[in-house]
């Protein structure tokens, strides 16, 4: 694996445009619901933390993994 691109949905409830990101993510109630990943290019998966879906061990370690090029979108 060379590169990992990945997209989440969360969700707060505060307000992220009045608040802020760190406000954001704070929350009591923050949660991240899906995870969406593409690695090298291929084709998109969906982790749909909601219905108790886990991220494959390979996803984990490539996300601390120094060597693979992450692309993430919308992401701070």
């Amino acid at each position: 694996m060379k590169q990992l691109s990945i997209d989440i949905e969360t969700y707060s409830s505060i307000d992220i445009t009045k608040s802020g990101m760190y406000q954001y993510v704070q929350s009591s109630d923050f949660s991240i619901l899906l995870f969406a990943y593409s690695v090298d290019g291929g084709a998109v998966e969906v982790v749909d933390f909601t219905a108790g879906e886990s991220l494959p061990s390979e996803i984990l370690s490539a996300l601390t993994d120094p060597t693979v090029q992450k692309h993430a979108y919308n992401a701070a």
